[in-house]
């Protein structure tokens, strides 16, 4: 990579936490690391429990850590999260001053970044770029959580233009973030960088439902399973995915497995026992090692994404699932990338979201059409193959963001 390369990113997560942005983070720092870049990450330092949970298990060289912070879980309290997080902006900063690099990196996780990592580059007079999982505020108003015309939230935009204009790059997930941010913070293209998730783990091969161990433990092998598995958090709609089971219940051959957690589990969860349904099983989040296992205990694998969230968020679930060469339904907004991508690689049915009656005729169609279904499967595990492996990531970033300007 010519010069050596001296990297800083400042996220609110990373290794050892086995949340998914800490594990994509992760696994490209250290492909990238084996390749001559040197990266020190600066993130909010992990519980004890949840470090202990974790191991001891080493970070390829390259990559230096400094966790800085009170140790608080992310799902605390409002008070207790407000507290986590100006103890991070607080020693955070002191690192980010001295901190040897030769460029910053800003991810929206947490949503400050940016503005933050903007203002310390400007006085450091590095060059910055931008990683947008999220675009905020757009994405709390589109929840409810902000109102539009709010001081704060029109503050938080004028911030941001601020920071696009002076960033090297804009790195975005999908085809609509990029037009998100073309429209609204005026990103001329050149300096928008096109760099999709990918899967977190590498298969030769998709792996049987007849195989996987969960599917065997729950007795669900000669079953449809149809699995949702992930955050179920403020940017899905999971009770349109019990209402859909609610439909097809008396379909002895189908049934449901979720897994994961978030704040939207529980009323959804709720909703089905309300409802006396006996064909969803409810599971927690698996560790990493378990995630090919998990995944493969399903037929075919849902995504959901509520309507006002176009451009805003594109869920990483899409890429795993290609990976474990599983047929999608996509219950997503018609322009957003999940559905782009379904329809590019015909691996899947696209259907409206929060809509169960299409939810439900799209697993049931599905169900009565194995070959269908296998079809779909083996091409959904050849965009994976082609595109959203870690190869073919590290191959994109080398040949579309690091070489940019």
């Amino acid at each position: 990579c010519g010069r050596l390369k001296r990297v800083c990113l400042l996220c609110d997560v990373f290794h050892p936490s086995e949340a998914s942005t800490s594990q994509l983070f992760t696994q490209l720092l250290g492909a990238l690391a084996a390749d001559g870049l040197r990266f020190t990450v600066v993130t909010n330092r992990l519980p004890r429990r949840e470090r202990l949970a974790q191991g001891a298990v080493a970070l390829p060289p390259g990559i230096a850590v400094a966790a800085v912070g009170l140790p608080l879980a992310v799902g605390a309290s409002v008070v207790m999260r407000l507290l986590r997080n100006v103890c991070f902006v607080l020693t955070a900063t002191v690192r980010l001053l001295f901190v040897r690099t030769d460029r910053f990196w800003a991810s929206t996780n947490p949503p400050f970044a940016p503005i933050w990592v903007a203002a310390i580059a400007a006085v450091r007079r590095r060059p910055f770029d931008v990683i947008v999982h999220d675009v905020y505020p757009e994405g709390l108003v589109a929840v409810g959580y902000l109102q539009e015309r709010s001081l704060l939230a029109a503050l938080w935009h004028g911030m941001n233009c601020w920071v696009y204009r002076r960033a090297a790059r804009v790195v975005v997930l999908g085809r609509d973030m990029a037009d998100l941010m073309r429209d609204s913070y005026g990103v001329p293209s050149d300096r928008l960088v096109m760099f999709p998730n990918w899967s977190p783990f590498d298969q030769s091969r998709p792996p049987r439902l007849a195989d996987s161990r969960l599917a065997h433990d729950l007795g669900l092998k000669d079953k449809f399973v149809v699995q949702y598995s992930g955050n179920m958090g403020l940017w899905h709609d999971i009770d349109t995915i019990v209402e859909a089971a609610r439909i097809v219940a008396d379909d002895p051959r189908i049934h449901f497995v979720m897994i994961g957690g978030g704040r939207r589990r529980q009323p959804a969860e709720q909703l089905g026992r309300r409802l006396g349904l006996t064909n969803i099983t409810w599971a927690d989040s698996r560790p990493r090692a378990e995630l090919p296992d998990s995944l493969a205990c399903s037929s075919v694998a849902v995504i959901s994404q509520r309507e006002q969230l176009v451009g805003i968020a594109v869920p990483c679930k899409l890429y795993g699932i290609l990976a474990s060469g599983r047929a999608v339904i996509a219950a997503v907004p018609e322009r957003s990338e999940v559905a782009i991508v379904v329809l590019e690689e015909d691996c899947g049915v696209v259907v409206p979201p929060s809509d169960p009656g299409a939810v439900a005729a799209a697993i049931q169609t599905l169900a009565t059409s194995p070959s269908t279904v296998t079809a779909m499967a083996d091409r959904a595990f050849s965009a994976y193959r082609h595109k959203y492996s870690l190869a073919a990531t590290c191959q994109r970033f080398w040949s579309h963001w690091f070489n940019t300007p």
